[in-house]
């Protein structure tokens, strides 16, 4: 009997869960489920290794399942910290930062040259400078999803922008990388440069802007699980 992964899902900076709903919508329909982690991101006290340790506890209550650990964006900070707590299946990070040893959220972007990337795709998408933030992150999402936006936003605390990423390096878990087709925040060719200099890993990419958990559930339910399917059993 092969045991079905439980998908766990962090959310990127200053985000209610939430926004995960979609796309648990789509992996409850497969019989797979998943939790979303609710990191304490307006605690001005809280710190990577706080935000680690809520993520071990969303795998910690699901006992000996495998666990899938799934990350957006800054979660991507949290996500190989987690891999020290608890044992993981696969990580795969979504529309990431990727940090390094001793980076900060807020080194992050200069460091890897992420506005110039940035302010191409804006261009190339035919939009001025700056970009709407709406349309920054919900650019491929239907104005009835754009309505849940402010739902989904919540304060964040400096704290874990601040902090050096305290390991020495990424852990030792198989990892992939998926970019989303439409990001204009992290294009797809900014990330698989980022993903090869850092990870030494290929991309993958899925439908949809910054915020295709939203837009594009179905394909990206199968982007996740699409090389991952030796992992993904149904109880027999």
């Amino acid at each position: 009997m092969t045991l079905a992964p439980h998908v766990v899902l962090i959310p990127g900076a200053g985000s209610d869960p939430a926004y995960w709903e979609p796309l648990r919508t789509e992996l409850a329909a497969l019989s797979l489920a998943s939790t979303a982690v609710d990191l304490p991101c307006t605690d001005p006290s809280a710190r990577l290794t706080d935000y680690a340790e809520v993520a071990a506890a969303a795998v910690r209550d699901h006992g000996d399942r495998p666990v899938l650990l799934v990350a957006h964006s800054f979660g991507a900070f949290t996500a190989g910290l987690v891999a020290d707590l608890v044992p993981l299946e696969r990580i795969i990070l979504v529309a990431p930062m990727i940090p390094t040893p001793g980076e900060s959220g807020s080194q992050w972007w200069e460091a890897t040259g992420q506005a110039a990337a940035h302010e191409a795709a804006a261009r190339a998408a035919g939009l001025s400078l700056p970009v709407d933030p709406d349309e920054l992150f919900y650019n491929s999402c239907t104005h009835a999803q754009r309505r849940h936006a402010s739902d989904w936003d919540r304060d964040q605390a400096e704290a874990p922008f601040v902090q050096p990423w305290p390991r020495a390096a990424w852990p030792a878990v198989p990892t992939e990388v998926i970019a989303l087709a439409e990001d204009l925040l992290f294009p797809p060719e900014f990330l698989a440069r980022v993903a090869r200099d850092r990870l030494g890993l290929p991309v993958r990419t899925s439908p949809g802007g910054h915020m295709g958990m939203v837009s594009h559930p179905v394909e990206l339910v199968e982007a996740l699980l699409g090389s991952a399917r030796n992992a993904v059993g149904q109880e027999q």
